[in-house]
């Protein structure tokens, strides 16, 4: 209640701010329709029952309407992103939602930015190591880009810089947990959320909710500097878990599942040096309190094991004879390790591949990502192909393959059932 109030209050200053200020006024937005279908019989149906004579289901069937609204007036500007979505396959992704408001101050020298935003950090490509500020919205994976899944957070951003240096100072007072398909109508609910283990049954607790309170305050820095051979970041973060972590406990019931945001702390250091044609990345984190999942849960009460994690990444972009290729290696390593305690493994080692081609004067665009987890060889496919009808229509086409690899188990043989293809249309205004 306390945060539907705050974004209330937050968009009625939106737009009083609009008329008491703005000198310019911009407006824009997209409608878009976008549906995914499976590639694999299912499995398993979401009832935990054995699925393998049931039919591919649809995935995705939703169309959706995005309006923004810009305006200016020297040293003030506001901004203010509203949209309504209906998912014919599944209504709880339904929703009319505001996905920016805010308000920007500034001279040449330092901004302020408070209201509803997006703030990213870090120089990976599609993966999140130092930009762990906006949880991720994990209702829907088919087609979507981890620019589509962030959700904006409240937050005041102050901004000091020249032009070689700046200072971000980050402060997010309420607390937005990661979006995940907790429905029953989500097809990905059984994926995340089984509905059984063995012959056991699983009870998934309610979503913790947590209100506004000075001790889920979050908040952090980033000092950035622009030198002639190359960029640099250094970054400190305190915040909650946007995803819970779980505590398991056997009950007559069956096997209860209690989810809980647990506090962490991340200092990152990040890098981009210019190479000619290449750009090469670099990009670390050394997180502390990170929780997972424990080991042997099935059998006995446990908790989540908190441990510290080190995540680092090095990569390239390239750009020539009309192709754009980016590729990664990406290393996740629990430090305090011990494998009678952990479900996963110590290191999960990940290379990522993106190529991009562009053809008939920039109106067809080919593009293939990857990414294979190097334990277990489990991979993400996902190629696709974008059409310009014109300059605001749009139409795309693709497919999200996930492989099981050595072990069903693993991050994307985990994701096997949501395999898909898919097609969007867009209009943009």
């Amino acid at each position: 209640m306390k945060k539907n109030l705050f974004t209330f209050s937050l968009l009625c200053s939106v737009f009083l701010a609009q008329q008491a200020f703005s000198q310019e006024i911009k407006f824009g937005g997209f409608v878009d329709t976008f549906h995914s279908a499976q590639i694999f019989k299912p499995e398993f149906d979401s009832d935990g029952s054995d699925g393998k004579n049931s039919d591919r289901k649809l995935l995705d069937s939703r169309t959706r309407s995005e309006f923004e609204l810009q305006a200016y007036n020297e040293n003030v500007s506001m901004f203010c992103s509203v949209g309504a979505s209906y998912d014919a396959v599944c209504k709880s992704r339904s929703e009319f939602y505001l996905k920016e408001a805010y308000i920007d101050f500034g001279n040449d020298w330092a901004s302020l930015r408070t209201g509803r935003q997006i703030i990213i950090w870090g120089k990976a490509d599609g993966v999140q190591i130092v930009d762990i500020i906006c949880p991720q919205d994990n209702r829907t994976l088919a087609g979507s880009s981890i620019k589509d899944k962030r959700i904006a957070v409240d937050a005041a951003l102050l901004n000091l810089h020249s032009e070689m240096f700046a200072l971000d100072l980050v402060a997010v007072p309420v607390f937005t947990p990661a979006k995940m398909p907790v429905e029953k109508d989500n097809p990905l609910n059984p994926i995340f959320f089984p509905s059984k283990s063995g012959k056991a049954p699983i009870i998934w607790s309610d979503e913790e909710k947590l209100d506004f309170d000075l001790k889920n305050m979050q908040g952090g820095a980033r000092f950035s500097a622009w030198l002639p051979f190359a960029d640099f970041a250094a970054s400190f973060y305190t915040g909650l878990d946007h995803d819970a972590a779980y505590t398991t406990s056997l009950t007559e019931s069956g096997i209860q599942m209690t989810g809980e945001h647990k506090r962490l702390w991340m200092a990152g250091l990040e890098t981009a040096i210019p190479a000619g044609s290449f750009v090469l990345r670099a990009e670390s984190a050394f997180i502390k309190g990170r929780n997972f999942t424990g080991k042997k849960w099935e059998n006995m009460t446990c908790k989540p094991v908190d441990s510290n994690q080190i995540c680092a990444l090095a990569g390239f972009d390239w750009n020539g004879g009309g192709f754009t290729i980016t590729a990664q290696y990406i290393e996740d390593i629990i430090l305090d390790f011990n494998k009678d305690e952990f479900e996963r493994k110590r290191r999960l080692p990940k290379a990522t591949l993106s190529v991009e081609k562009s053809f008939l004067n920039d109106l067809m665009t080919l593009n293939f990502s990857g990414a294979i987890n190097l334990n277990d060889k489990d991979c993400a496919l996902c190629p696709s192909a974008e059409y310009a009808i014109s300059d605001s229509l749009k139409i795309k086409g693709g497919a999200d393959i996930y492989t099981k690899g050595t072990d069903k188990a693993s991050t994307y043989g985990k994701l096997k059932e949501a395999s898909c293809g898919y097609f969007r249309l867009t209009y943009s205004f």
